[in-house]
């Protein structure tokens, strides 16, 4: 049985509407349904760092004592508003998950403007592709939109996990390869609007 793979926490998904209703259209609206946050989301809730990774669509089915470990490699990291998370044409470091606030999600226009792609809320999560492979060049910024608290996982911190708990990153490279190769099809999908 196929389970389909929700990115709870996106807070809005800013692709244009069309008018005339055609098939860019259609793409347009799946990208949005496979952002969107399930009825009855969860708010904003004080939680210990385990219970909030539940929530995390990336160690979404994993147990308390796997949480546990992820909870220890973890980094939680503030900024402030208007500070950039991660810049576009810079490699990234880490992949980041959304504790608290909002989180905007830009790239870089052909007249060098920055054009706002999606906001970010608690738990999402964004630079997938960097906890497997440091190095690799960034096609977005992330910038904070008020105070924002995020949680860091780096390649060294997935790698702590493989030598110490095999069974338990592969589970999280798993669920990485899913989230990576949605975001894949998206992108596609988004190219294909622009025909």
């Amino acid at each position: 049985m196929s389970k389909k793979l929700t990115f709870p926490g996106l807070k809005k998904l800013l692709l244009p509407r069309r008018l005339d209703g055609g098939a860019a259209d259609v793409a347009a609206m799946r990208a949005r349904a496979l952002f969107q946050t399930p009825d009855g989301a969860m708010t904003e809730r004080r939680r210990s760092l385990v219970e909030f990774l539940k929530q995390v669509a990336l160690f979404e089915g994993l147990g308390r004592r796997d949480l546990g470990h992820v909870a220890r490699v973890v980094h939680e990291r503030d900024y402030g508003d208007g500070e950039y998370i991660c810049e576009e044409g810079k490699p990234g470091a880490a992949l980041y998950v959304v504790r608290r606030g909002v989180v905007e999600v830009l790239r870089r226009g052909a007249a060098g403007r920055e054009i706002p792609l999606a906001l970010l809320e608690p738990p999402a999560s964004f630079e997938e592709a960097a906890a497997i492979r440091t190095g690799v060049v960034r096609w977005f910024s992330v910038r904070a939109r008020g105070p924002v608290s995020l949680l860091a996982l780096g390649k060294s911190d997935l790698d702590a996990l493989i030598a110490n708990f095999p069974a338990l990153a592969n589970k999280v490279l798993v669920r990485l390869a899913d989230i990576l190769a949605l975001r894949l099809q998206m992108l596609i999908d988004a190219e294909n609007l622009k025909e």
